[in-house]
């Protein structure tokens, strides 16, 4: 199923959660009467990421069911944004971490299908072009947005793993540089503020496993002997790369 569809999908599913005039946010200092009233009259295929960050995101948390039943009404143009890489959340990293999927007795099994279905077509796709725009952003970014919000890892890595395109190559020549802290004394970790010890070891575990280190090495003897198109700069990364897959 292409993401599209997925997402028409989506505001299928999370139809039956409508909201009143008011929602549960806070008001005594993050959100406005005015931006309130802007969202909750917005029809939701409308509603820009602009308008979501000021009147929704902006606003602290109080964890109800109420809460993440807004959340619910509100995800399918949250995945729809996404989707455009247009995230309406001042942190790319945090636009999922509402869901709480780490309480999965408040979800239907449709909708964790769902959105694993979104997780793995999503990074499927980032892995398919590259640089990013911003070219500030790199795929461990939407690997630890993922991470944050308690999706399923594994899956994410094992699309990585069976990634045969230089721009998949070239995304994890770049998180092996760029995105890792490489310790002397105590186990490596990802560099991203936001990712956490779960994240870490998760990752880390599979950056380091000896399979995954042949099948990257691999990638990237293949790419240098074979592809006449790469610039002096981006074999030297790919072969820094490599001789770090070697330790």
């Amino acid at each position: 199923m292409k993401l599209d569809e997925l997402i028409e999908n989506s505001y299928r599913l999370f139809e039956k959660y409508i909201i009143g005039k008011t929602l549960q946010v806070c008001k005594a200092c993050c959100v406005t009467d005015e931006e309130e009233a802007r969202l909750v009259n917005t029809p939701i295929r409308t509603v820009s990421s602009q308008l979501l960050e000021t009147a929704y995101y902006q606003s602290a948390r109080n964890y109800s069911d109420r809460e993440l039943w807004e959340m619910k009404h509100f995800l399918p143009r949250v995945l729809e944004l996404v989707n455009n890489f247009d995230f309406p959340c001042h942190s790319t990293e945090i636009v999922f971490a509402r869901l709480d999927l780490d309480k999965p007795e408040k979800w239907t099994k449709e909708e964790i299908q769902l959105l694993t279905e979104f997780s793995v077509h999503f990074f499927r796709k980032c892995l398919t072009f590259y640089p990013f725009s911003p070219e500030s952003e790199r795929v461990g970014t939407y690997l630890v947005m993922f991470g944050v919000a308690n999706f399923n890892l594994k899956l994410l890595l094992k699309e990585w793993e069976n990634t045969d395109s230089i721009e998949g190559l070239l995304h994890f020549k770049d998180f092996v540089l760029n995105d890792i802290q490489y310790n002397v004394q105590s186990p490596y970790r990802l560099t991203n503020a936001f990712s956490n010890p779960a994240i870490d070891e998760e990752v880390i575990n599979w950056l380091t496993n000896k399979a995954i280190k042949r099948t990257f090495s691999a990638k990237i003897e293949k790419q240098i002997l074979e592809n006449k198109s790469l610039d002096e700069e981006t074999i030297a990364e790919l072969s820094r790369t490599y001789e770090l897959l070697q330790q």
